[in-house]
C-alpha cells in the first residue's frame, strides 16, 4: 500500500491524475474535489486564517460549547502527552478556535500553520483531517502523504466531528502529530472525547426535557455508549445523540416525531414508570428490545436575567448586566438593530408592556459602546390630573443637560415616545436635533408599546423634527412568543433567589399564565413563588397552591375537547391563528405544521 500511495502522489504531482484504487476511497474523493477546487499538490499553501475581531466572535458565539470541550481537550492531550502532539478544537466552520500542543510539537514548523483563527476547510488547505471530518461527517485519518498539499506531508491528522442534537455537525475535534504510528489508537481516543462532548451537549440543551437513556444491554446505560432521546411534556421528540442514531439503524430519526414512533406501547405508562427510578422494558417497532431509564437533569443557571427594574426619569446606569436572547426572533431584532445603530439610523423599539424594550436597547449599548454613558428618559405621562407636573419636570431635566453634551459618545433612549405631551415635546426635540448635529457618535432609541404609533404621533412643529426622522423599526415578541420561556424563567428565578429552582413539568405549567404585562408579570410571579417556597425545587403543587391554575381559555375544536393535552395543542393553534391575523399559510408556518392541520382545528 506504501508504494501504491508514493506512485498515486507522483503521478497527482506530475500529471493531475493518479490510480484511484491506489489510495483509499475517502482520501481520493478528496484529492478529486480538491483537483476540482483547482488547488496545485506541488503549490505552497495558503495562510487562510479569520481576523482577530471574526476570532472572537467565532469564541463568543460558542461559548458553551467550548467550554464542555477545554476539559476535554485537556484529558486527550494528557492521554496521548510524549508524543509530539497537537489537539485542537474548530467551529463548524473549520475555524480552530482552541489548541494544546506540547513543546516538541510547539518548536515544529506545524505549529505555525495549526493556530487559533486558521481555517482548514478542504478548498483552501486541500486534504487534511478537519477539512475530511468536516465533508464526510465520518472520523477521519489522514497520513504524511495523504494530504493533497506537498507541504503537509510531514504530519499526520486524526479527526472527528461533533453532533448536536439535531444531526447537525456543532464542531470538529482533531489531533495532529509529526509521528505516524499509533493512529488508530489515536482515533479511538479522539471519537471518545467527542461522544462525551455530545452527551454533555445534549444534557444541557434538553434539560427542561424528559431526557431517555436506553441500550440492549443493561450495563451499558451507565457509560458513554447508552443511546439517548429528549422528549417534552406531550412526548414529541426534541432531540436525539448519535448512539440513538446508531441503535435505531433501519429507522429515519429525521421521520419520527413523537414517543410512539419509536417505541411500541403507551408514552404515558412508560415516563410514569420511569419517573419513580425503574428501569423498564421499551421494543421499537423493529421489534428489538431495549433497557431503559430516565436521566435526571435540573434546569441550568448560566446566564443571568434581563433586570426589570423601574427606571427614573432620567438615569445613567451604572453597571452592565447580561441579557437572556435565546428565541431566534429576538436575536435576528438584536442583530438588526446593532447593524442599523452603526450605519447612523435610530431606532424604534416597539413590543407590548413589559416585553423588555428598555433592556433591549441596554443590551445594544454594552455590545457598541459600554464605557459611555448611557441616558433614560422616561416620556409616560400617567394621567391627565399628573400630566402638567410630569411634563414641567421633565423640562427641567433637559435644562441641565449640557454635560451629556460634553461627551462625546453615548446611546439616548426615549422610553414611552408615544406618552411625550405639551413643552417636553418641543424639548425633547431640540435636545435630539443638538445630538444629532453635534455628536454623531451618539445613538438614537424610541420604545413605543405595539401599535402606538408614537413617532407619527408627534406634532409637526419644527422644521426638522422627531417624526421626519427615519426610524428603523424593530418589534420585541410577547413572552408567550418567544421560544426561550424556559431559559427567561430560570435566569429571573436565579437572580430573585439562588436557592430555588424551577422543575420542567413547573416551567410547563408556569408558561401557560395569561400575561398581559410579559416580563413584569412573569417577575412577579416568580417572587411570590420564592416569598412562599422553602427554598429547592418549586414544583406544579407550589404553583397551583400559591398561584392557582392557569386559565384555560381560548377556543377548542369538538374533536380535541375532553383532552387535556388535544385541548392544549388545539389552543396553541388557535392562539397563533389569530396572531397571524387568521393567516392559515403563515400560522402553519410559525408552528411548523401542516396547513391541513391549521384547518382542523379552527373555526369552521
Amino acid at each position: 500500500m506504501h508504494t501504491n500511495l508514493l506512485d498515486a502522489r507522483a503521478s497527482l504531482e506530475a500529471d493531475g491524475v493518479f490510480k484511484v484504487d491506489a489510495v483509499p476511497q475517502d482520501i481520493a474523493s478528496s484529492w478529486n474535489r480538491c483537483l476540482g477546487h483547482g488547488l496545485d499538490p506541488c503549490g505552497s499553501p495558503i495562510d487562510a486564517a479569520v481576523s482577530h475581531r471574526e476570532l472572537y466572535e467565532a469564541k463568543q458565539r460558542h461559548e458553551t460549547l467550548m467550554a464542555v470541550v477545554r476539559p476535554e481537550l485537556e484529558l486527550l492531550s494528557n492521554q496521548i502527552s510524549g508524543s509530539n502532539h497537537l489537539i485542537a478544537f474548530a467551529d463548524n466552520n473549520c475555524v480552530v478556535l482552541d489548541a494544546i500542543m506540547d513543546h516538541e510539537f510547539q518548536e515544529s514548523d506545524c505549529s505555525q500553520s495549526i493556530r487559533n483563527g486558521t481555517i482548514w476547510s478542504e478548498d483552501l488547505r486541500g486534504t487534511n483531517g478537519l477539512g475530511l471530518a468536516h465533508h464526510t461527517g465520518n472520523a477521519s485519518i489522514v497520513t504524511g502523504g495523504q494530504h493533497f498539499l506537498a507541504d503537509h506531508a510531514g504530519v499526520s491528522c486524526v479527526a472527528t466531528p461533533i453532533f448536536d442534537s439535531q444531526g447537525n455537525i456543532a464542531g470538529l475535534l482533531d489531533a495532529s502529530s509529526e509521528l505516524t504510528s499509533r493512529q488508530n489508537h489515536t482515533l479511538a481516543l479522539v471519537s471518545l472525547a467527542a461522544t462525551n462532548i455530545e452527551n454533555r451537549l445534549f444534557i444541557n440543551e434538553h434539560r427542561a426535557d424528559t431526557i431517555i437513556q436506553f441500550h440492549p444491554r443493561e450495563e451499558y446505560l451507565t457509560t458513554q455508549s447508552v443511546g439517548m432521546v429528549s422528549v417534552d411534556k406531550d412526548g414529541c421528540i426534541t432531540g436525539a445523540n448519535r448512539y440513538a442514531s446508531k441503535l435505531f439503524n433501519g429507522l429515519h430519526m429525521s421521520k419520527l416525531k413523537v414517543f410512539s414512533d419509536l417505541f411500541q406501547g403507551g408514552f404515558g405508562t412508560a415516563v410514569s414508570q420511569m419517573r419513580t427510578g425503574n428501569i423498564v422494558r421499551l421494543v421499537d417497532w423493529l421489534n428489538a428490545g431495549y433497557f431503559a431509564r430516565m436521566r435526571i437533569s435540573h434546569p441550568s443557571i448560566r446566564h443571568k436575567a434581563v433586570a426589570l427594574s423601574t427606571s427614573p426619569l432620567f438615569t445613567i446606569p451604572r453597571k452592565a448586566e447580561q441579557y437572556v436572547f435565546n428565541d431566534e426572533r429576538t436575536r435576528n431584532g438584536l442583530r438588526l438593530a446593532l447593524r442599523s445603530a452603526k450605519a447612523g439610523l435610530p431606532i424604534c423599539v416597539s413590543g407590548p408592556p413589559g416585553s423588555g424594550r428598555t433592556s433591549f436597547a441596554r443590551a445594544i449599548h454594552q455590545q457598541l459602546i459600554p464605557d459611555s454613558p448611557m441616558i433614560e428618559i422616561d416620556c409616560d405621562l400617567a394621567s391627565e390630573a399628573d400630566q402638567v407636573g410630569r411634563s414641567a419636570k421633565l423640562v427641567t431635566e433637559f435644562d441641565h443637560q449640557h454635560d451629556i453634551l460634553a461627551q462625546d459618545a453615548g446611546v439616548l433612549v426615549i422610553e414611552n415616545l408615544a406618552a411625550l405631551r405639551g413643552e417636553a415635546v418641543e424639548r425633547v426635540r431640540r435636545f435630539v436635533n443638538r445630538l444629532q448635529s453635534q455628536k454623531p457618535n451618539w445613538y438614537i432609541f424610541s420604545t413605543e408599546i405595539s401599535g402606538s404609533g408614537a413617532v407619527r404621533n408627534l406634532p409637526n412643529e419644527s422644521p426638522i423634527g422627531l417624526e421626519r426622522l427615519t426610524w428603523m423599526k424593530v418589534h420585541l415578541p410577547a413572552l408567550d412568543d418567544r421560544a426561550d420561556f424556559a431559559s427567561v424563567a430560570t435566569h429571573i428565578l436565579a437572580t430573585i433567589s439562588a436557592e430555588h429552582r424551577l422543575s420542567s413539568s413547573s416551567l410547563s405549567m408556569l408558561k401557560k399564565f395569561d400575561r398581559p404585562n410579559n416580563l413584569s408579570d412573569l417577575t412577579d410571579q416568580l417572587r411570590f413563588l420564592v416569598v412562599h417556597c422553602a427554598a429547592g425545587i418549586i414544583r406544579d403543587e407550589h404553583i397551583e397552591r400559591i398561584l392557582g391554575l392557569p386559565a384555560q381559555i381560548g377556543y377548542v375544536c369538538s374533536r380535541c375537547e375532553g383532552n387535556p393535552v388535544r385541548e392544549a395543542k388545539c389552543r396553541e393553534i388557535n392562539r397563533m391563528y389569530e396572531r397571524c391575523n387568521s393567516n392559515v399559510a403563515l400560522t402553519a408556518r410559525t408552528l411548523s405544521v401542516s396547513r391541513n392541520t391549521v384547518y382542523a382545528h379552527i373555526p369552521k
